[in-house]
């Protein structure tokens, strides 16, 4: 998922990443909850226009983690959100990563108004070979607007 976060007050380096890890434990609690298996990787990374911040984590029993860097204090956030999960279908990793998502914007008071949905790997399945697999994964790339990843200056 990708979205865009709002903050009335300015948020610092510290309130972001935490609000960041809130979201990624936020994320795999509600997999858990769903049925996953296991948590293969859930990972955000936050652009503002003082910095960038990046947080993981592998399950609720792990923690989360951060890292990165924000100048100053901002009021704008824009977060990609991946869930990498076993053991439930894709549906509800994409709903439980939204869901988490929300939950930590409305503890935090933010707005949330934009959400873009990103399926990188719907295409193909994993029978692919590894070169077939880095050859699709490069087209997609190349096709990719990387000056705009949420697609905020298209018509």
């Amino acid at each position: 998922m990708a979205v865009k976060l709002t903050s009335k007050e300015p948020l610092d380096e510290a309130k972001v990443m935490a609000l960041a890890e809130e979201m990624m434990l936020n994320v795999a609690r509600l997999c858990v909850d769903h049925g996953a298996r296991c948590i293969g990787h859930i990972k955000a990374h936050v652009r503002t226009d003082a910095g960038t911040v990046k947080a993981d984590t592998i399950g609720v029993a792990h923690g989360a983690f951060s890292s990165g860097s924000i100048e100053r204090p901002v009021t704008d956030l824009y977060m990609a959100v991946n869930s990498i999960v076993q053991g439930i279908h894709q549906d509800e990793v994409k709903q439980a990563t939204l869901d988490g998502i929300h939950q930590a914007a409305l503890s935090w008071k933010l707005l949330m108004s934009k959400e873009k949905e990103h399926a990188y790997f719907d295409e193909f399945d994993f029978t692919a070979s590894k070169e077939q697999y880095r050859l699709r994964l490069e087209e997609q790339l190349a096709t990719a607007d990387l000056d705009d990843p949420f697609g905020e200056n298209k018509p």
